[in-house]
Formats: structure tokens, C-alpha cells, sequence
């Protein structure tokens, strides 16, 4: 059985190979035209591996869909028994009469994707109805899709009238063979950047990793918002309650609101606190994690599950995430541990706690990775493998 994995948008298909072809099944990247220069599987390996098993396509660009042909998907997918996909690919599927076996969506493709245009060129015009129906289309005619219990996922295949099967589980997006808080030092001669964070770890007695997108100040979706303000002004607060403990951060310049944020940072007297990195790959972001003390989430809407409360979760370390626990309770007999930030007070009092008695955070920090070993690794991955070795 060959089975294709097209599109790598969150780098959740170049894992889910990776974790799968361990698993002996023969798997094949399919990566779509268009994807972010963030999402090749360089930004998510040290190695060169993946090219024996990567393709590119030339489809899978959702405002380029009215100009690919039928024959051209069916040409690159010839000899695949069993695909899965996110993006725009059960559109492209629909149009060659193909339902997708899986899908697996990651936010936007499900949301927005079959309810309204991708995106305006004036040499597509035509991909501003075609794609929204086919998407439409396409996710109804599939017969399985994988995701955490979320509104994200629940609201848009109510609207739809989804007749599948939804199953409530993690995706395996985090490839944890590599990402292993024991033995991923050892690749620090290989990174951009390790230098610049280990400099502020030594200056510092708590160094605090956030790689959010910064988004708290535009007119975006609740969804979306990150509450990064809360982060800068709870450090702020930790520094002034314990002036005797050097706090430290490391930021990304990623998202529309990064020159706010340096507003604020300088506003607040943190700049010789903070380093800013470049948005930068995956790969380079859990080596700084490795040698932080503490990893940020999001601090808008409670989520159970993205890939920087994952990469935390990865290493081990105590994650600062915005969660409603009794949103997830129905689908899992237990939750990685996490310490709640609604306000910016939260993250003062957590920031204390951890300067205070560092060793309780970390011994409860580290059944974190117990838990994305067995829930978004294990459990998806004996059903995703399930699925695909169905007759």
C-alpha cells in the first residue's frame, strides 16, 4: 500500500511520515505549490533525508485551482492507494471525482476555505467560486477526518453537514524521535541562532520561550488573538515583584503586531530582557527551548492543542497556555499539565512560583511529554494507520 501525504502547511505532514514510515508504511510528501518557505521539511530536520521520500507538486495553491486540469492531479497522484491531505486538497480531490480517504485540517482550510474565496488574481477569477464549492464538496465526500475537539472543527462540519466521522484525537505534529529534550543539544553546532539564546540564558536566572505569532492589537477573530501583551506585562510585574531574580525572554519577529510588541518592551523597560529572533524553523526553535525554563502557548482563546504548545510539551518543560479544561474532558481521561494565563497577573504569579520553587514546576512539567508521547503520538497514529490498512 503507498500512501501520499499532500501538503505540509504547520509541518504536520513531514512528522506524521516521519512517524509512520518508522511504523513501516510506505509514505510519500507531497508538498502542494504555494506552501510557506517555513513549511519545507528542511526547516524541520537536520538532515537530508526527506528528499527520498518528498515530491513537489504543481498543484494545491487554492487561487490557482480554476487553472489546474484534471489530468494533471491525477498524473502525480497515479499509484497511490490511500491519501491524505489538508489545505485546498480535498477540493483538488472533488475535481478529479477522488474523495480523500483522510483529512486532517489544521485551521483555515476547514473555517474559511469552503465558505469563502481563497484570495483575489486577476488570472483566477474564476477560483473565487470554484474553490469554495469544491472545498465544500470535497470535505463532505470524505469519509474521515482527524482533529482535537474543537469549535474550530465542530462549527464548520455542523454548517457543512458532515456525515463522516470525526475522530477526536491529537495529530502526531511533532516528530519526537528527534525533538528529545535528552539528546537534541547534541545538534547545536547546526543552528543560526542557539548562540544568541544561550548568551541570554547565562545573563539571566529564568529564561521564559515564546514563538507565538504576535497578534493582540488588530480587529482579527477572537481565535486568532495571542494575548502576547499579557507576557511582556506579567514579566514586567515578576521583575518588580522579585527584584532579585533576573527574568529573561526570548521572542520571534513574527506577526503583524511585532513593532507593538517592541513598543511595549521598551515602554516597560525590558529590552536588555528580551532577544528577538527571526521567524525562524522549528528545528532552531526546540534547541532554544531545550535550554529555557519555561514555554508560552497562546493567551487568548483556550486551545488544547497547536504546534508551539506542542514543541513545548516536546521538551518537557512548563508550558503557559490559555485552557478551559472542560472543553476537552469528554475526550480524554487526563490533560497535560499547564499553568493558566488569563491575565497578565497569571503570568507574574506563575513567573514567582517558578523563581521560588523551580523543581515543582519541572518535576510536573516533565509528565507533559508522557502525555503528547501517548495522546497526539501513539493513539493518532494507531488511528490514522487503522484507517489507511482498511480494505
Amino acid at each position: 500500500m503507498r500512501v501520499a501525504l499532500v501538503n505540509n502547511n504547520n509541518n504536520i505532514f513531514f512528522a506524521m511520515a516521519r512517524h509512520l514510515r518508522d511504523r513501516g508504511l510506505d509514505v510519500t510528501l507531497l508538498l502542494a505549490a504555494g506552501e510557506s518557505p517555513q513549511f519545507h521539511p528542511s526547516w524541520d530536520t537536520f538532515d537530508l533525508d526527506y528528499q527520498a521520500y518528498t515530491r513537489d507538486l504543481s498543484w494545491g495553491d487554492p487561487i490557482a485551482f480554476d487553472a489546474i486540469s484534471a489530468s494533471t492531479i491525477e498524473r502525480s497522484l497515479d499509484g497511490f492507494d490511500k491519501i491524505v491531505g489538508c489545505g485546498a486538497t480535498p477540493a483538488f480531490l472533488h475535481k478529479i471525482g477522488r474523495p480523500l480517504d483522510i483529512f486532517v485540517p489544521y485551521g483555515s482550510d476547514l473555517k474559511e476555505l469552503p465558505f469563502r474565496p481563497p484570495g483575489f488574481h486577476r488570472r483566477h477569477i474564476r477560483s473565487l467560486w470554484q474553490l469554495p464549492l469544491a472545498q465544500r464538496a470535497g470535505v463532505r465526500e470524505c469519509p474521515h477526518i482527524i482533529g482535537d475537539p474543537s469549535p474550530l472543527i465542530s462549527g464548520p462540519l455542523a454548517s457543512l453537514g458532515y456525515r463522516g466521522t470525526w475522530h477526536e484525537v491529537g495529530l502526531p505534529m511533532i516528530y519526537t524521535p528527534l525533538y528529545d529534550p535528552e539528546t537534541i543539544l547534541g545538534r547545536r553546532d547546526r543552528s543560526h541562532w542557539f548562540y544568541a539564546i544561550e548568551q541570554l540564558r547565562k545573563d539571566v536566572d529564568v529564561l521564559v520561550f515564546s514563538h507565538a505569532r504576535h497578534i493582540w492589537k488588530g480587529n482579527v477573530p477572537p481565535e486568532w488573538q495571542k494575548g502576547n501583551d499579557k507576557l511582556f506585562r506579567g514579566l514586567r510585574a515578576a521583575s518588580d515583584a522579585r527584584p532579585d531574580v533576573r527574568f529573561g525572554l526570548v521572542c520571534l519577529e513574527y506577526g503583524p503586531d511585532v513593532i507593538p510588541s517592541k513598543e511595549l518592551v521598551a515602554e516597560l523597560g525590558l529590552e536588555d530582557r528580551v532577544v528577538w529572533l527571526p521567524k525562524t524553523a522549528r528545528k532552531e526553535l526546540m534547541l532554544g527551548l531545550a535550554i529555557s525554563d519555561i514555554g508560552c502557548g497562546e493567551f487568548g482563546e483556550s486551545w488544547l492543542s497547536c504546534g508551539t504548545i506542542y514543541e513545548v510539551l516536546a521538551m518537557g518543560k512548563p508550558l503557559l497556555q490559555r485552557r478551559e479544561d472542560s472543553l476537552y474532558t469528554h475526550a480524554y481521561p487526563e490533560l497535560y499539565p499547564v499553568w493558566d494565563v488569563k491575565t497578565s497577573d497569571d503570568v507574574q504569579r506563575h513567573l514567582v512560583s517558578y523563581a521560588d520553587d523551580p523543581d515543582s514546576m519541572r518535576t510536573r512539567a516533565k509528565s507533559g511529554r508522557k502525555w503528547l508521547l501517548e495522546y497526539s503520538v501513539k493513539r493518532p497514529l494507531d488511528t490514522i494507520q487503522r484507517l489507511l490498512e482498511r480494505a
